[in-house]
């Protein structure tokens, strides 16, 4: 067993899986993740796609502009040109000369300008540039939250690996382990007994190397995802990430003021307002600037006759239904709906805020408990070491002392980016973005 310890250190002193090939740093995962991750892409998609709503809703201010066309075909003829006085005071026109026709054709264009649209602009302005803002605030919420599983997801990974090599060492250190006491048990050195509790021993490091095998591609797997990309069989080499430094506590008047989910949320409560004067106005009159201009032609007309008119449309509901009664209720709901789903992403919020501040607090103690069981875990497993090789040790304290230096090593690891992961934690819910990286 000459010699073990040595190997373990070495092994230990790995920082990913045989079968990682791919380098990935943690900086490069995140760029890859902002590039190509789906529901990021998705986000900003919908914020685009608001913006374009946006410039939509305020181009009606200019009203619309058509071009249109009719064919006719009566029973009869019918006159090309609609009846006018000038048909009969212009002797030219007379009513005799009035082109009569059973097919006709009537083209132009028509223009509609709203003059007073009962506020349905102006509001409908509102919602437009408050859903935009909205799905920009959701877009920024949706890159930190992929950000911060990207690192989450990334530190996962080196602890998977971190425990793999550990317990792989474990292994690779039973196998001599359990051949140095084959040999002795034949010799009659060592009793059967030691040999079979080696060997038991070693059954349990290959199990647990393989579970932790399966934690790895796991890992790797939810990684890939977070950067859109399929499952890589070789997987990364991941590298060790540096320690971030220590961030104060989160408050929660600093994230309710900052949370770009929280600002969605409260924005699309005022959409909702604003829908509310919406429904409300519809009790209110409309008007309408309307002009049409149009050329008449038919088989028996050497060229068409022109034709224009301008119209000043007023529209002042009277009764629907009662559809409008029950408009201003449905809005008074969904309003009320809104506010208290915006109490509720504060409480949320507060509440994350909370929950950050003690996660912090219990990664530091975890990784300092990690600190101690590490540093005890190699020093009993030399002393045992010891013990075994002179003669005055016994093989269940050396195969305790084994396991707790892996333990010790796992929990290390474990704690140090556990630490790291309720730092970034910390940032993201309390809106700190990137500033402690």
């Amino acid at each position: 067993m000459t010699g073990i310890l040595l190997l373990v250190a070495m092994v230990l002193g790995g920082s990913g899986s045989a079968q990682d090939t791919i380098p990935l740093s943690l900086t490069n995962a995140e760029s890859r993740a902002l590039a190509a991750n789906s529901s990021l892409r998705a986000s900003r998609l919908d914020a685009l796609a608001a913006t374009k709503r946006t410039a939509e809703t305020f181009g009606r201010h200019f009203g619309a502009l058509d071009a249109v066309g009719v064919y006719n075909h009566y029973e009869s003829d019918r006159s090309v040109r609609p009846m006018a006085l000038d048909l009969i005071t212009n002797p030219a026109l007379g009513f005799a000369q009035l082109p009569w026709d059973r097919n006709q054709v009537h083209y132009g264009i028509t223009w509609q300008i709203p003059l007073l649209a009962a506020g349905t602009l102006h509001e409908g302005d509102q919602v437009a540039r408050l859903s935009q803002s909205a799905a920009e605030h959701v877009a920024a919420f949706t890159r930190e939250q992929i950000l911060y599983n990207v690192r989450a997801a990334y530190r996962n990974g080196l602890i998977a690996n971190h425990a793999l090599a550990a317990a792989r060492a474990y292994q690779d250190a039973l196998k001599r382990d359990s051949a140095d006491a084959d040999l002795k048990a034949h010799l009659g050195t060592w009793a059967p007994v030691d040999l079979a509790k080696v060997t038991f021993a070693l059954l349990g490091a290959e199990a647990q190397s393989a579970d932790l095998e399966a934690q790895c591609r796991t890992a790797q797997a939810y990684l890939a995802a977070l950067m859109g990309e399929l499952p890589r069989p070789e997987g990364y080499a991941l590298v060790d990430v540096p320690g971030k430094a220590v961030t104060s506590p989160g408050t929660v008047t600093a994230a309710l003021a900052s949370r770009s989910d929280l600002r969605a949320t409260r924005e699309g409560t005022r959409i909702f307002e604003h829908r509310k004067h919406l429904s409300l106005e519809a009790f209110a009159p409309q008007v309408l600037l309307q002009g049409t201009y149009l050329r008449n032609d038919a088989p028996s007309l050497t060229h068409p006759l022109d034709t224009y008119e301008v119209n000043l449309l007023v529209k002042v509901p009277i009764l629907s239904g009662l559809s409008r009664v029950f408009a201003v209720q449905e809005a008074d709901a969904n309003l009320e709906a809104a506010r208290q789903r915006e109490r509720a992403k504060e409480l949320e919020v507060a509440a994350q805020v909370v929950e950050a501040n003690g996660r912090l607090m219990s990664a530091r103690a975890l990784l300092q408990a990690g600190e101690a069981q590490r540093s005890l875990g190699r020093e009993v497993a030399r002393v045992e070491h010891l013990r075994l090789e002179q003669g005055t040790g016994n093989m269940e304290d050396y195969l305790a002392a084994r396991g707790q230096e892996l333990a010790g090593e796992t929990a290390y690891w474990r704690g140090l980016y556990t630490y790291q992961s309720a730092l970034d934690y910390m940032d993201f819910v309390s809106a700190r973005g990137d500033s402690h990286e």
